[in-house]
């Protein structure tokens, strides 16, 4: 299965089981803000809440594991684009565009992260966000997830 985070940046080819499987399973840890907004990402596109519960500083949290998860699960993520990020010691920040399918509109969420480093572990806080884009998905339109494939024949089946 292809990584939802898509990240082309790792050796793998975006292989699922070689990239944000191995933290979501706890076999390996985010060892920078990049990372660990890759895996959460990911997180969201498979509906793992209590994966993105734990990953949200306990201060900043507002909400229980049921609430993540179902946020997750409601919403069809389709791709995630990192634009910057930053990492300093103990703290670090991520600007990234995620993108989500509602009926025939894909949605842009634009947010730069806040995390921080904290027992060995990166966390993150909090964001601020951008206005939302939404445009109309055309049906015969390449699909906004870069799968190849139209939009027909994928996310809006």
């Amino acid at each position: 299965m292809i990584c939802p985070c898509q990240n082309n940046q790792a050796e793998s080819a975006n292989q699922y089981k070689d990239c944000c499987e191995l933290i979501h399973k706890g076999l390996s840890k985010a060892d920078i803000p990049e990372t660990l907004m890759h895996s959460r990402y990911s997180a969201f596109a498979l509906g793992l809440g209590q994966y993105i519960f734990d990953t949200h500083h306990p201060d900043y949290r507002n909400g229980t594991v049921e609430d993540y998860q179902k946020s997750a699960e409601s919403t069809e993520w389709c791709r995630l684009e990192v634009l910057d990020s930053e990492t300093k010691a103990g703290s670090g920040r991520v600007n990234f565009k995620a993108y989500f399918i509602e009926k025939d509109k894909l949605h842009c969420l634009h947010e730069t992260s806040n995390f921080v480093h904290e027992a060995g572990q990166w966390y993150y806080t909090d964001g601020d966000y951008q206005p939302k884009m939404i445009e109309k998905i055309s049906r015969n339109e390449p699909c906004p997830c870069q799968s190849g494939l139209k939009a027909k024949k994928c996310h809006l089946k």
